[in-house]
């Protein structure tokens, strides 16, 4: 009786295995282990930053006659381009991490941090109290703002410094 059982037992064994190891390779599901939000972040600031100091280098280039209005119109474009879609990313990557927006006190325009109400100081990155990570947000719309924008990309209004 033994003889019949114990192949049959290592089949189910080798089965269970098997079943085991390959289920999350056919899951599809793909979980990223350990990926460090804050260093994408910064390298997605970084890219941000790199993209508006081109077109300002186009932006003179053009003055000084170095090239001609159309090709600075097309490589304006394509980095406008590429600069929304980093921005896109920030935003993915700020809700993903659940970066926490800052939020303006009714009746007047002092910034105050959403997780703790606490008064936040004008161009800060982290709340001075509870250390979570603040995102501007445009006063009149609540879009999402980059520190440094004069104007909010989604309504056209000025921001406050």
């Amino acid at each position: 009786m033994d003889t019949v059982l114990t192949p049959i037992l290592l089949f189910l064994i080798f089965i269970g295995t098997a079943y085991y190891v390959l289920v999350p390779f056919l899951s599809g599901k793909v979980v990223a282990v350990g990926e460090d939000t804050t260093a994408r972040t910064t390298a997605l600031e970084l890219r941000k930053v790199s993209l508006y100091k081109q077109i300002r280098e186009a932006e003179f280039e053009r003055e000084m006659g170095l090239i001609n209005e159309e090709d600075f119109q097309r490589t304006r474009a394509d980095l406008l381009t590429e600069v929304a879609e980093v921005v896109r990313a920030l935003e993915t990557t700020a809700s993903d991490s659940g970066t926490e927006a800052i939020s303006t006190s009714a009746g007047d325009d002092k910034l105050v941090c959403s997780n703790c109400q606490t008064s936040l100081i004008p161009d800060a990155r982290f709340c001075t109290q509870c250390g979570t990570e603040v995102r501007k947000t445009c006063p009149h719309c609540a879009a999402a703002v980059s520190p440094g924008d004069r104007f909010c990309v989604s309504c056209g209004r000025g921001l406050l410094n």
